[in-house]
């Protein structure tokens, strides 16, 4: 995933933005603390710890109302990453301000797709909630409202009543959804208005508008990476076929994404995918495994960002990608301290770049 700079700059304000960026960054948990927290013993130990930790006031608020241990870190957690974002909206403004909502919206995609997935699949609405993290523009009120539907039809009304823009893609497909039950096809139509907003958005010559561009089409390839994977599943299905699940905009070809597709080259074209800079090792018959790995390459782009331009955009995506790592990371240790799991098998879990 090599990212291009260009020299021109067209937005001024990620000088003072960056500024109180990494004033934020300096209240992130190191790693020796991260390493502490795995080896307490119990969610009680656990909660305790995090009182001394930027989470204290939220885990303390969440406390108030549950005693589940998990729930009140899921909540707390959540709760302080959307405060952080937002924080980081009010600091910008006009072109700068509008290329960090447009970052903050995958989040908004991550959380519909996960409520879709859920409905889909006929999961409680409190199973739903505790996988959700309100950093875009829909904020925790408005995501329980989604969540709280009935079924994939209801989430897509609650959206367009919110007057979302994801609510525009996937009312347009949902009566096919309905027909058919293919919620990959609906997802996929939501990914393709994204990619369109996003190169709308970062629309220009700019420095900070092509750092965008190149997040946009590493999210898209591996949109691209992950749907190829899942089709060389279905033998029934042409090459016109696939080509139709495919989303242009990203640096992945049709060629490759075809090759992935099919049994018989699916190796020579996870050869091509690695050259990208999605370093995969995992084999496609451990699809969780596989994901992770996906999702950790792009996530070590990001991060890898912070020593990029220190007065452009990458600050603020690469500090993002910190803290949501170290979100999820405190997720899966808040998990194991409530189930028990030993150390070593939460740490190969954890999200480490």
């Amino acid at each position: 995933m090599v990212l291009m700079y260009a020299e021109e700059r067209a937005v001024p304000d990620f000088p003072y933005i960056n500024a109180r960026v990494r004033a934020m960054r300096s209240r992130l948990l190191d790693a020796a603390r991260v390493e502490e927290l795995l080896g307490l013993p119990t969610m009680d130990a656990l909660l305790q710890s995090l009182g001394s930790t930027p989470y204290a006031r939220e885990v303390q608020e969440a406390l108030s109302h549950t005693t589940d241990g998990v729930r009140a870190v899921d909540e707390a957690l959540a709760r302080n990453f959307s405060v952080t974002a937002r924080r980081i909206v009010s600091f910008a403004d006009g072109k700068a301000r509008e290329l960090i909502e447009f970052v903050l919206v995958r989040w908004d995609m991550m959380n519909v797709q996960i409520i879709l997935r859920a409905k889909h699949a006929g999961r409680n609405t409190e199973d739903i909630l505790s996988n959700l993290i309100p950093v875009g523009s829909l904020n925790d009120a408005a995501l329980k409202e989604v969540a709280s539907q009935p079924d994939v039809a209801g989430v897509v009304g609650a959206l367009g009543g919110l007057d979302h823009p994801l609510a525009t893609p996937l009312a347009e497909g949902l009566a096919a959804y309905q027909k058919s039950n293919d919620l990959l096809a609906l997802e996929l139509r939501m990914d393709r208005f994204y990619a369109t907003y996003g190169l709308r958005v970062a629309r220009g010559r700019g420095h900070d508008e092509q750092v965008v561009r190149n997040l946009l089409q590493d999210q898209l390839d591996a949109t691209n990476v992950r749907t190829a994977v899942k089709l060389q599943q279905v033998d029934a299905l042409s090459q016109d076929e696939k080509l139709k699940f495919f989303i242009p905009g990203g640096r992945l070809s049709e060629h490759v994404f075809l090759l992935v597709a099919d049994r018989a080259t699916i190796e020579q074209g996870l050869r091509l995918v690695r050259v990208l800079g999605f370093s995969v090792r995992a084999s496609v018959d451990d699809p969780a495994a596989f994901e992770r790995e996906i999702d950790l390459a792009l996530l070590r782009a990001q991060v890898d960002l912070y020593l990029k331009d220190p007065l452009g955009i990458d600050v603020v995506i690469a500090y993002l990608a910190m803290k949501y790592r170290e979100v999820v990371n405190l997720r899966l240790i808040a998990r194991a301290k409530a189930l028990g799991i030993p150390r070593d098998r939460v740490r190969k879990e954890m999200a480490v770049v």
